[in-house]
């Protein structure tokens, strides 16, 4: 964790936006971890689980894991250390549909008011969406944007996030109150896949298919309304590649043809705990600063 930066406006964020270790450093962002509950053990993720430790792992569990926003003493004892080098800070988390982070993050900041400027942004957003807001407030910070302008911008560029899933992993969903009991069980007794739609910052089951080809035809679907200037990534909870997930590549390609390629990137723990170490989705950013 980098607190040294030489830009007066520094950034915040959290494990969920998933951003590589070597660009956080060189970047000076503050990345504070999520904690994953997972077989009576608690881990922070990236920091005590990789991402393909998290999903091997998550497969041999009995039952779903549970995931832990960073603490108000942790987000306190970031916050003192910036006031100290006098910093405004942009803190840009996981939506507050999925976490507590942000409501964490705001009782913390209370502490500090009139003594630090610091701006709590609930992005809406998770994955790919926050990754891409954090690396546009860095470019800002960078350019000599004020705090208020770079939140200013990010609201902008949070309209032109998107996102869409599909699980068949019925405890997960359960266990993270997108389907009731009653709704799960009668689903794995059909064989029902749910079609999960980021909407409001949410998560949401929008509608549900049969089999796993038509749940990709649901993906192809939502995604050919956009056009290939379009950012876009497969996300799931591995960072391996399955035969799901060459299926949805090579369906995306013939919608986006004049990309060379479709990234596969894990979803984190925050996504993952809704569709399970099976689901799979894609997201995409339109957004341009």
């Amino acid at each position: 964790m980098t607190l040294n930066r030489p830009s007066s406006v520094c950034i915040v964020t959290d494990s969920a936006a998933r951003l590589p270790p070597d660009w956080v450093k060189a970047h000076d962002v503050v990345v504070l971890p999520h904690y994953i509950i997972l077989n009576g053990h608690t881990y922070r993720e990236d920091l005590d689980l990789s991402e393909a430790e998290l999903a091997q792992r998550a497969i041999r569990a009995k039952q779903p894991f549970t995931v832990r926003a960073p603490s108000v003493e942790e987000f306190s004892r970031v916050y003192a250390a910036l006031a100290d080098k006098r910093a405004e800070v942009v803190s840009i988390h996981v939506s507050a549909a999925l976490s507590q982070t942000v409501q964490n993050a705001l009782k913390a900041r209370e502490a500090f008011l009139g003594r630090c400027k610091i701006h709590i942004v609930d992005s809406r957003s998770m994955a790919l969406g926050l990754n891409k807001l954090v690396q546009a407030a860095v470019t800002l910070a960078r350019r000599g944007e004020s705090s208020e302008g770079i939140v200013r911008h990010l609201r902008g560029l949070m309209q032109h996030i998107y996102g869409i899933f599909v699980s068949d992993d019925m405890d997960y969903l359960e266990h993270s109150k997108r389907l009731r009991p009653a709704q799960a069980i009668l689903g794995a007794m059909l064989g029902i896949i749910p079609c999960l739609s980021m909407e409001e910052g949410d998560l949401v089951a929008v509608e549900k298919v049969r089999t796993q080809e038509r749940a990709i035809e649901k993906v192809i679907e939502f995604v050919t309304e956009f056009d290939d200037q379009a950012q876009l990534a497969v996300l799931q909870l591995s960072p391996q590649p399955s035969d799901r997930t060459h299926a949805l590549i090579e369906a995306l390609r013939t919608c986006f043809t004049a990309k060379q390629e479709i990234p596969v990137k894990s979803c984190g723990a925050a996504v993952g705990r809704i569709i399970g170490p099976n689901g799979i989705g894609v997201m995409i950013y339109e957004g341009k600063i």
